[in-house]
């Protein structure tokens, strides 16, 4: 087969799992990803339900990419960030309040993304995404970077409070481990009650999970 040949069937493949990952995301924001199926998302696609199995090994790493759509704000608001001059603290708290902005919206969504099937190893998805989608890639400081790209919930929030250890006696090396399973749980706690009740208001749970994590990290 000739490089030509070659080239021509890599970027019909990369056009056809992009065609699968916004068919899948709209539908997401159409029906919910509790609603959503390999058969719905071929036909929006265009496509035959087998030939989804050809891009992705299942339904769960088609969604998992598909959920990046939705970081897009929670992203765009962290570039901002990364340019903004505020104490390690300050930024500290922002980035988890756009955090928990954008998943208490998408409750179910998210909670898939960082307690599903696939939330232990998140990073190559994260960055096939960005090789399917370059222009929403944004620029972050090494420390947002590291917190952005880390593997699982657990370490992304560990990255994150690594970030506050010089600026409050709470957070200690001794203790950090424990400080972000509190964290972790707290705010995976709050989620699971979105997901039960829908009609919880996102801004007070939201600030509830805001106000454990500066109550244990004296943030």
């Amino acid at each position: 087969m000739s490089l030509n040949a070659n080239n021509s069937k890599e970027l019909q493949k990369k056009q056809n799992t992009i065609t699968f990952i916004n068919a899948a995301t709209e539908m997401i924001a159409e029906l919910g990803i509790e609603h959503i199926s390999i058969r719905k998302i071929a036909e929006k696609a265009g496509f035959h339900n087998s030939t989804i199995y050809l891009y992705f090994k299942d339904l769960d790493e088609l969604l998992l990419l598909a959920s990046m759509k939705f970081f897009q704000k929670y992203s765009h608001s962290l570039s901002l960030l990364s340019k903004t001059a505020t104490t390690s603290g300050e930024t500290f708290i922002k980035i988890w309040d756009y955090f928990l902005t954008t998943v208490f919206k998408w409750p179910n969504l998210f909670f898939n993304f960082f307690y599903g099937k696939r939330s232990d190893d998140l990073t190559p998805y994260m960055n096939h995404y960005y090789e399917l989608y370059p222009e929403e890639r944004n620029e972050y400081t090494d420390d947002i970077h590291n917190m952005y790209y880390g593997k699982n919930i657990e370490e992304r929030s560990s990255n994150l409070l690594k970030t506050v250890l010089n600026e409050t006696d709470k957070v200690t090396t001794d203790n950090m481990d424990m400080v972000n399973e509190i964290i972790v749980s707290y705010c995976k706690y709050k989620l699971e009650q979105k997901r039960a009740n829908m009609d919880l208001d996102n801004t007070k749970l939201k600030d509830e999970c805001l106000h454990v994590i500066s109550y244990v990290t004296g943030v």
